[in-house]
C-alpha cells in the first residue's frame, strides 16, 4: 500500500513538472516580441505626436467698417458743413477728391514764388504786379492763412509761373493742388495763361488779376462755387472774395482734414 501512493505522488510530481515547462516555452519574453523575423523588412513606426500646451489663439480677420470714433466724427463734419447751408460751397469740393476734406495744417503763412519767363510772346513785368494783386485779395481772410512771396523758387508752397495758353482751351488759369490720403495739403503750382487760345487776343490785365485771385483760392483749398457772386465762380466774375468765399473758407480750417466717407458693415 506505502508502495502504491509513493508510485502516485511520483507521478502526480512528473505531471506537474512536465506542465511547467511547456508553460514556459509558450509564453515569450516581452523584448522577444520585438526582433524582427529573419528576412521581413522593418519599419519604423514614429511615436505620436507630443501634445501642445500652447494655446490656441483665433485670428479674427480686421473689421471693413469705419471705427465707432471716425465715424462719429466724420458724420459731425457732415452735419457741421449741411447745417451752414447755403452759406458755404464746401460740399463741392468733394467729388474731385473721393470725399476729402484737404487743406493746409500747422501753417498760417504759405511761401509763394512768382517765377517770371521773359521768352514768352506778349511777357510783361506787369504779370508779376497782376498777381500780387490776386495775393492782396486774400489778405484779410478769416482763416488766418495769409500769402507771403519769396525769391526762393526750391523750397516754396506755391509756385505760379506763365504760359501763353493752357492745353484745354478757353481756359487762363489752373491750379494743380498735391495732397496726401490725409488731406493735408503739401504743395501747389499755379498757371497762369496770356491768352484763351492761339488765335485770341490778350487776356485784359483786370481779367488777369481776378484769375490770379481765383487760383489764390484755390491754393488755399477752395473748390468752385456756383454763385456768379462769388470770386470762386468758374469765370471769376468778382475781384475779391465775396462773404459767402470767406464763410467757406473759415468753415474749411476749422475742419479737420482726412476723408469723410462713412463704411458700414
Amino acid at each position: 500500500m506505502t508502495r502504491i501512493l509513493l508510485f502516485v505522488l511520483l507521478a502526480g510530481l512528473c505531471t506537474i513538472m512536465v506542465l511547467d515547462g511547456a508553460q514556459r516555452s509558450v509564453v515569450a519574453h516581452p523584448a522577444a516580441a520585438q526582433l524582427p523575423v529573419a528576412g521581413t523588412p522593418v519599419v519604423a513606426v514614429p511615436p505620436p505626436p507630443p501634445v501642445s500646451t500652447t494655446p490656441v489663439v483665433a485670428t479674427v480677420a480686421p473689421p471693413t467698417e469705419t471705427p465707432a470714433l471716425d465715424l462719429l466724427a466724420r458724420l459731425a463734419t457732415r452735419r457741421r458743413i449741411t447745417r451752414e447751408g447755403q452759406r458755404v460751397f464746401l460740399d463741392s469740393l468733394f467729388p474731385h477728391t473721393d470725399s476729402v476734406l484737404i487743406r493746409w495744417v500747422d501753417r498760417t503763412s504759405l511761401t509763394v514764388a512768382l517765377v517770371p519767363d521773359t521768352t514768352i510772346a506778349g511777357w510783361t513785368p506787369a504779370l508779376l504786379d497782376e498777381a500780387r494783386a490776386g495775393l492782396l485779395a486774400w489778405r484779410d481772410n478769416g482763416a488766418g492763412i495769409t500769402f507771403r512771396e519769396t525769391p526762393d523758387a526750391d523750397s516754396v508752397d506755391v509756385h505760379v509761373h506763365w504760359v501763353e495758353t493752357l492745353p484745354d482751351s478757353g481756359q487762363v488759369g489752373i491750379t494743380a493742388l498735391r495732397w496726401g490720403p490725409d488731406g493735408v495739403i503739401h504743395g501747389v503750382d499755379v498757371s497762369l495763361a496770356l491768352r484763351r487760345n492761339y488765335d485770341s487776343a490778350a487776356v485784359p490785365p483786370a481779367v488777369r488779376a481776378r484769375v490770379a485771385a481765383h487760383e489764390f483760392g484755390h491754393a488755399l483749398g477752395l473748390p468752385h462755387s456756383g454763385d456768379v457772386d462769388d470770386l470762386m465762380f468758374r469765370t471769376s466774375p468778382v475781384p475779391m472774395p465775396s462773404s459767402r468765399d470767406q464763410a467757406t473758407l473759415r468753415l474749411l480750417y476749422v475742419l479737420e482734414p482726412g476723408s469723410l466717407k462713412v463704411q458700414t458693415p
